[in-house]
C-alpha cells in the first residue's frame, strides 16, 4: 500500500488515538486532537469495528 500525503496528514491524528478504538471513538478522539472536517468526514467512512491500530484504520479506508 503506498502512503498518500491523506494518510501521511491523518496518521498524524491517528497516531496520538488510544487504541483499541471503535469507529466511534476513533472518530472522537481524532476530532479532540483537532483534525480538520476532511479527515473526519474520511474516518465517518470506516467499517463499523474495533480497530488495534493506525494501520488498521488507514488499511480500512476506502479508497477515494
Amino acid at each position: 500500500m503506498s502512503s498518500s500525503p491523506d494518510h501521511a496528514e491523518l496518521l498524524r491524528y491517528l497516531c496520538h488515538v488510544r487504541f483499541p478504538a471503535t469507529k466511534q471513538e476513533v472518530c472522537q478522539q481524532c476530532a479532540a486532537l483537532g483534525a480538520p472536517a476532511a479527515h473526519l468526514a474520511r474516518l465517518r467512512t470506516l467499517p463499523e469495528g474495533t480497530y488495534v491500530e493506525s494501520d488498521t484504520v488507514l488499511q480500512a479506508l476506502p479508497h477515494p
